[in-house]
């Protein structure tokens, strides 16, 4: 009780603008950041409840962890639709607040009304070390095949929004299937299903982007779902007694975190791409091999057909994954590298010219002709008929310019520097930094004075004195992975700050899923600024990708008022009412 009320001293929560910055890196200050923020209250949530499942005097108290799960599902669907576009985060914090005082007081209420009287739970057998490990490994293998297929969908194969979403619903719905009716487990019958699946996602994943998105996703959420369903069902079997309900709950828990660490912090350490996603699926396939042949009790020759089909195709399944492993070394690529915002890849191709590619998964993040005469030629996104080259060229008519870039791909947009000119460009990821000077010519080329900050672009921007820049150019929208805080009206003061008068902030909203523009005219209208709609289409003979940009400024008046408008702030910002339909 001593810790539930402490923990009210975390009410209400907020997260700090300054907490973990700069710290070892980017996880290590997402994760102080969270447990300085919310990691008293988590904790105390998370302890609680097999302590409430103890104290319980239901037959099976595991259907609570059933019902804990099925409501960690209900809010992870309805967040992003029902609550997320309609209350701000600073609402969302007041009513999480009054919602887990309320928690509080209702544990204070439950541990009174356990007297001295209440019968202790029948002791169940110890638990041995070998049992202990298996929880751990087998909790340790879902949530690291979890991690990792995240990552293998979501920054490899589609920039889809929300695709995150299927395999945190598949995750819960394993555990919910097998603690509420471990009857659904059917052992064999899944063995023989991930039998075929591991197999099948380890040839797509060694297909890369030559296989068709949709086979991507149905293939990995299938074999996802299969897998979950064994190593959960395991744990389901294998659950103990009342008297034991806690020590099964703590080795859960550090087999999630071991996990989430492996795959998260680890792995892009050891490996140059993704390799841990078919380790992890040859390690999910051995479990099910082992507890395929402990649970048949029969030598080979005496087994039924189909429990033999089943062991052979296990078997199969473990060297299937290890046949596309390896330690990072690149295949159809040049170049991988990897930390923790992802992997890029530099590729040599020809495409009427020969080019030299930089990627992140696929999404394009800049090209450069390798033909000498055409080394300076800007491309894709940034070609001289785009709205940013045009707007460029325009404000060079009237002399040498300054000009900001948040985001700094291969630097493609430094073959507009002249001399006189000056280009600062703002850059998160220290890989991207490396790759753009080692193997893209852009910045060495260039005839402008060319200055790189390493960091978020509007932490720096905000810490910098006005720079006086005649063009601000945002470009991190390509991707799904949608810096929001670079289009809310707080982060636009900061634009507005550093642009000269009669400067443009220039916004790049291409984006298969998502339609930025409402958002950008909505940033507009707050600045006062006008807003032009700059579209190109695709010319293979100049390397030139389809782009839509967004070009600002106090005059003239481009668009009608009537023009669909949605104004982002720091706590209130939805990505929702923007996916195409």
């Amino acid at each position: 009780m001593i810790v539930l009320g402490l923990s009210l001293v975390s009410i209400p929560i907020a997260l700090s603008d300054t907490v973990g910055r700069n710290t070892w890196g980017p996880a290590s200050s997402i994760l102080i950041l969270l447990t300085v923020s919310a990691g008293l209250p988590y904790f105390v949530l998370s302890s609680t409840s097999p302590l409430l499942q103890r104290w319980s005097r239901i037959e099976n108290p595991y259907r609570l962890y059933a019902l804990s799960n099925a409501a960690s599902l209900l809010a992870l669907i309805s967040y992003p639709f029902l609550i997320e576009p309609w209350l701000s985060l600073g609402n969302q914090f007041k009513i999480w607040s009054v919602l887990y005082t309320l928690f509080v007081i209702l544990c204070v209420v439950v541990s009174w009304q356990q007297t001295e009287a209440t019968s202790e739970p029948q002791p169940s057998a110890p638990v041995s070390w070998q049992l202990w490990g298996f929880w751990i490994l087998l909790s340790a293998a879902g949530s690291a095949l979890l991690a990792a297929t995240t990552n293998q969908m979501c920054q490899e194969v589609a920039s889809i929004p929300f695709l995150w979403i299927g395999p945190m619903v598949i995750y819960l719905a394993s555990f919910i299937l097998t603690f509420e009716k471990p009857a659904f487990y059917q052992r064999h019958l899944f063995f023989l299903f991930a039998s075929l699946l591991i197999p099948a996602a380890s040839v797509v994943f060694a297909l890369g982007g030559k296989a068709p998105i949709w086979i991507h996703v149905l293939v990995d959420l299938a074999t996802l779902f299969v897998c979950l369903m064994i190593l959960h069902g395991e744990l389901a079997d294998s659950k103990p007694g009342h008297s034991a309900l806690t020590k099964f709950y703590l080795a859960l828990a550090i087999g999630g975190a071991a996990g989430g660490v492996f795959v998260a912090l680890i792995a892009p350490q050891l490996f140059r791409t993704y390799a841990e996603f078919p380790l992890v699926l040859a390690l999910a396939g051995l479990i099910a091999a082992i507890r395929c042949y402990q649970s048949i009790h029969l030598p080979f020759h005496s087994m039924s057909l189909f429990q033999r089909s089943s062991l052979v195709g296990l078997t199969v399944a473990i060297m299937a994954p290890l046949a596309t492993f390896d330690l990072g070394k690149p295949k159809d690529f040049q170049v991988a590298l990897r930390n923790f915002y992802g992997v890029l890849k530099i590729s040599n191709y020809s495409l009427q010219r020969p080019v030299r590619v930089m990627t992140h998964g696929r999404t394009t993040h800049g090209m450069q002709f390798l033909e000498p005469q055409l080394s300076n030629e800007p491309s894709t996104y940034y070609s001289r008929l785009t709205g940013v080259g045009m707007t460029l060229r325009s404000l060079q008519d009237a002399g040498p310019v300054k000009v900001g870039i948040a985001g700094l791909g291969v630097g493609t947009l430094a073959a507009y520097g002249r001399s006189g000119d000056q280009f600062r460009f703002y850059e998160l990821n220290p890989q991207v930094i490396a790759a753009a000077h080692e193997y893209f010519t852009f910045l060495k080329q260039s005839k402008a004075r060319v200055e790189i900050a390493e960091g978020d672009a509007r932490i720096s921007l905000a810490n910098e004195s006005p720079q006086n820049f005649d063009a601000l150019i945002i470009d991190a929208f390509s991707s799904d992975s949608i810096p929001i805080h670079l289009l809310t009206a707080e982060c636009g003061m900061v634009y507005r700050k550093h642009l000269k008068p009669g400067g443009r902030l220039i916004i790049h909203i291409s984006n298969r899923t998502l339609n930025l523009e409402p958002v950008v005219r909505g940033l507009a209208r707050y600045l006062g600024m006008n807003a032009l709609r700059l579209e190109n289409n695709e010319n293979d003979s100049v390397g030139m990708y389809p782009s839509t940009w967004m070009v600002l400024s106090g005059t003239p008046k481009y668009a009608p008022e009537q023009q669909p408008m949605i104004l982002w702030h720091d706590d209130f910002a939805s990505l929702w009412p923007l996916v195409r339909r």
